[in-house]
């Protein structure tokens, strides 16, 4: 019956966690996005290679801590979250991704101009 108990505390506080993750990931998420932003525009200002190559290893890192954040979202959101990641079918996947692509090209090109 012990056992019991401490699976039982063990579950409500993995919920705790859970909810918690909910109430404060989207906001972190948010501000990780803007200071990646902040970064990747300021490629324009690292004129010489090395600079440069400094620079693209902390965007690097500045995208997988957003990566981060957002699998910590998903496992939060829960399984049934997780059931509708998986029934996203690759068209859609792709257009995410092309959206993407299109606001990084588009915030380069406000930094190159």
């Amino acid at each position: 019956m012990e056992a019991e108990s401490g699976t039982e505390d063990g579950m409500e506080e993995l919920e705790t966690v859970r909810a918690e993750f909910l109430q404060s990931l989207p906001g972190d998420i948010n501000r990780a996005r803007n200071a990646y932003r902040r970064m990747a525009q300021a490629a324009a200002l690292k004129m010489d290679a090395k600079s440069f190559a400094v620079h693209q290893t902390a965007c690097k890192a500045g995208l997988s801590h957003l990566e981060g954040l957002i699998k910590l979202l998903r496992w939060a959101s829960g399984p049934e979250a997780a059931e509708n990641d998986k029934a996203k079918s690759p068209a859609m996947e792709e257009a995410q991704i092309r959206k993407l692509i299109a606001e990084a090209r588009g915030a380069l090109a406000g930094v190159e101009g």
